[in-house]
């Protein structure tokens, strides 16, 4: 298991995609701060190597942070604007991989920049309200990881 600091979420997966790894978007939450957490599972020759969690905002957020205050119509209208213009993805918090020995080796000094003016604007505003949710996610892993291993001590 890694945590990895990420500003850009869809260069990391086309990475992952590069380094030969199949992605497949798994569920997504949007949360009511606007923010959305999203799962990627990483496969390789019809196996499963990996699972990518992450906790992010997008052009969506921001089209919301721009229209505070506005009628529903321009709330709308921004929201069918951002599906039609440039998708990014930034993270607010580190990315969480779980995976085998040779993912984690290839992505543990991934480094990226913040792919753009508007995801720097999102992230500033977000940060405000900084509703943080990946610690407390990875400590109920781990703990249901360690009952799994009391349980079944011959899966560890």
């Amino acid at each position: 298991m890694l945590k990895l600091r990420v500003w850009d979420l869809n260069k990391l997966l086309k990475h992952l995609a590069d380094l030969g790894y199949t992605i497949s978007e798994g569920p997504h939450a949007v949360l009511h701060d606007g923010s959305e957490v999203g799962y990627w599972v990483l496969t390789k020759d019809s196996q499963i190597v990996g699972q990518v969690i992450a906790h992010y905002i997008d052009n969506h957020y921001y089209a919301l942070m721009k229209t505070e205050g506005a009628t529903d119509s321009e709330v709308i209208e921004a929201l069918i604007r951002a599906e039609h213009g440039e998708m990014w993805r930034t993270p607010v918090e580190d990315v969480v991989v779980i995976a085998v020995e040779e993912v984690l080796e290839s992505i543990v000094k991934y480094a990226d920049t913040i792919p753009n003016k508007e995801a720097e604007e999102a992230l500033a505003h977000y940060e405000k309200k900084a509703t943080k949710i990946m610690n407390r996610f990875m400590r109920k892993l781990v703990e249901q990881v360690e009952k799994d291993k009391n349980i079944n001590p011959e899966s560890s």
